[in-house]
């Protein structure tokens, strides 16, 4: 067991009485970038054990020691996440199919949901048909430009994207972020109608200044 120069026991969370039963799932769930939080549909002792303050400063250590990883906290007391970042110099212990990676196409289309969500004002909007509809009814120089990305970024240019191909893209990045936390479905066999889960304030946290002027960016990528 590996001892801080104190001579106290570095990694203490190992001697808490629940991390028998949580701590595999929880280093499985963060490690493929999960975030977890209060509301958790995997196990909710999960945030309670990341709650406790001695078990959070001591699985720091422990992320930054083996892997190479910092364990954040953000949010709020009601509202706080946590979850696994890179260091800067982008290199980690985890295996490279164990990394939180997104794809460009995703990254745009989760800032153009937190515009029209949170900006645009559309609390309403819980589903991920109501976003391609509100898409095709609303924002129709976005979901050009949007579709023109996302043709330009796959592998197979030979013909424009189709609506069924595009809104499959859509439904495929609505999943992947809820894979991360992000959201929380109403019903994990449609997958269709979701909660908003704190963490998706990562997402703002990452490209606050690019959200705010999405609109115009995806409509000067349209007439490129």
């Amino acid at each position: 067991m590996a001892n801080d120069t104190s001579g106290q026991i570095k990694y203490s969370f190992l001697y808490d009485k629940k991390a028998l039963s949580v701590f595999a799932g929880l280093d499985y769930a963060l490690r493929n970038g999960f975030h977890i939080q209060r509301e958790n549909p995997w196990d909710p002792n999960m945030f309670r054990f990341l709650s406790d303050q001695d078990n959070f400063e001591s699985l720091k250590d422990y992320y930054k020691d083996f892997y190479k990883l910092n364990l954040n906290r953000s949010g709020n007391e009601f509202n706080q996440f946590y979850f696994l970042d890179m260091n800067g110099d982008g290199k980690s212990g985890v295996p490279t199919d164990n990394r939180e990676y997104l794809k460009n196409e995703y990254i745009i289309i989760g800032m153009l949901f937190i515009k029209m969500y949170r900006l645009d004002g559309n609390i309403e909007l819980d589903s991920v048909t109501g976003f391609i509809a509100l898409l095709y009814e609303e924002y129709e120089e976005e979901k050009s430009a949007l579709r023109k990305l996302i043709n330009d970024n796959s592998s197979d240019k030979s013909s424009d994207l189709s609506d069924q191909r595009f809104e499959d893209i859509v439904k495929k990045a609505f999943i992947k972020f809820a894979e991360l936390g992000w959201l929380l479905w109403d019903d994990t066999a449609s997958k269709d109608n979701f909660k908003v889960m704190p963490s998706i304030e990562r997402l703002r946290m990452a490209y606050g200044p690019q959200i705010e002027t999405i609109d115009q960016l995806l409509k000067e990528y349209d007439n490129v």
